[in-house]
């Protein structure tokens, strides 16, 4: 059974370690990937561009702000006439198995919902293991939508954090996003994969967190701890062999 026309749209930065990978696991379910570039430093860009079915657009010297670029970007990828837009980030891959997943849910158990949320696997060390405590255990975000609803009203709403970061992937105002199909396919995330990237956020998060005075919000990104992790401190599963990939 045909998917219908999904486009996956990304905005990404320096994420050379994934993105080759997280591309070809989406155009396995996408006839094509719109990529707003806020400035890479590394090799992202140079490998998005080798890449075919992929537009890129390079932008530079500008401030963050991902308000700004969704909608930039939301604009870029309506114009290849999707029937649905996947949002995506570069440091995630879409599960082995979610062609067939996704088919049967667009094409028969749910054709005229608009958005769908995606479970998100936070992978852990090594290939085949998963954190699943605390937020990290139900983490599903809507990433999947229909774009019947995208109108010239449709926009993003400014964040609490500086550079508007945190901001949704999808437009904060879409009919549905209050009550989004819960989808089996899943998201496998590498923004927490090793040691050295853990610390990197953290740090990057607590210093545009103005709001956690306590600094706890991000001690679950290096540790147990923290009201965000569980009550057991962290906790791990082993992923299914069907969505383990090689990276």
């Amino acid at each position: 059974m045909d998917l219908p026309n999904i486009v996956a749209m990304y905005r990404i930065k320096n994420e050379e370690r994934w993105i080759k990978k997280s591309i070809e696991s989406v155009l396995d379910v996408c006839s094509e990937v719109v990529i707003l570039d806020d400035g890479s430093t590394d090799n992202t860009l140079e490998i998005c561009q080798k890449m075919d079915r992929v537009d890129v657009t390079h932008q530079t010297n500008l401030p963050t702000d991902e308000v700004r670029d969704y909608t930039k970007l939301l604009k870029m990828t309506m114009e290849k006439k999707p029937e649905y837009i996947l949002a995506f980030d570069g440091d995630e891959i879409l599960a082995p198995n979610s062609k067939e997943i996704l088919s049967e849910e667009l094409n028969i158990l749910y054709p005229e919902n608009i958005v769908f949320s995606l479970q998100c696997l936070h992978i852990w060390d090594v290939p085949n293991k998963f954190r699943r405590d605390g937020i990290l255990h139900t983490m599903w975000r809507p990433r999947l939508f229909k774009t019947t609803n995208i109108t010239k009203n449709s926009e993003y709403k400014n964040s609490i954090y500086p550079g508007n970061l945190h901001a949704n992937h999808i437009p904060d105002n879409m009919k549905g996003l209050d009550r989004p199909i819960v989808s089996n396919a899943k998201i496998l995330e590498y923004g927490f994969y090793s040691e050295e990237t853990r610390q990197r956020k953290y740090k990057l998060y607590n210093a545009n967190d103005p709001y956690d005075v306590t600094k706890e919000n991000q001690l679950y990104i290096i540790s147990g701890k923290g009201y965000r992790s569980g009550p057991n401190g962290m906790e791990f599963r082993e992923l299914p062999e069907k969505l383990v990939v090689d990276v």
